[in-house]
C-alpha cells in the first residue's frame, strides 16, 4: 500500500463450522504471512459477514464497517465490507470434507475496502462469482475467486 492512499481491496472467504459457527477459512489480496483479522482486531468479522439468519436464503448480502488501525504511513480510518452468503445442500459436494455434517453448507465471499462507493456494482460481480463457486459444488478451486474478485487500485 502506497502513502497517502487507502487500502487495496482484500477477499476473504468465511464459512460456517458445525461446531464453531462462522470462520475465516481463506484471505486473498494480502501479503503471505499476513492476517489483517488478527492486525485490526476484527474477531467479529466473521459473524458481519455470515449474518444470523443467512440459512433463510439461497443468498444474502450484508454491508459493515471494522476499524483499520493505522501504521507508520496511515491513521487509524475506517474501511467499508460486503459480503456475499450463499448455501447449499451438502449432499451436493464434490468430495464432501468430513467435517461437514450439517444437511447444509453456508459460505460467505467478502470483499473489503477503503470506500463503499462502487458497492452498487461489486454487489453484482460478488453474486456471479460466488454463485459460479459455488456451482463447482467444490471448495478447493478457490483461485477462481482470487481471479475474479480482486479489483484494481
Amino acid at each position: 500500500m502506497a502513502a497517502g492512499r487507502g487500502i487495496t481491496p482484500i477477499v476473504t472467504v468465511v464459512g460456517f463450522h458445525h461446531a464453531r459457527g462462522p470462520e475465516i477459512e481463506s484471505w486473498f489480496g494480502i501479503e503471505d504471512g499476513s492476517d489483517p483479522a488478527m492486525e485490526n482486531e476484527w474477531s467479529l468479522l466473521p459473524f458481519m459477514a455470515l449474518s444470523d439468519g443467512a440459512h433463510a436464503t439461497t443468498e444474502d448480502f450484508s454491508y459493515f464497517t471494522l476499524r483499520h488501525e493505522a501504521t507508520s504511513v496511515r491513521p487509524t480510518t475506517s474501511v467499508f465490507g460486503i459480503s456475499c452468503t450463499r448455501q447449499m445442500d451438502a449432499n451436493a459436494l464434490i468430495n464432501r470434507p468430513a467435517d461437514v455434517t450439517r444437511s447444509t453448507v453456508q459460505k460467505a465471499v467478502v470483499v473489503i475496502a477503503d470506500s463503499p462507493q462502487f458497492f452498487g456494482a461489486l454487489r453484482e460481480k460478488l453474486s456471479m462469482v460466488t454463485k459460479a463457486w459455488f456451482a463447482q459444488k467444490y471448495w478447493t478451486p478457490v483461485f477462481m475467486l482470487e481471479m475474479e474478485l480482486m479489483v484494481e487500485s
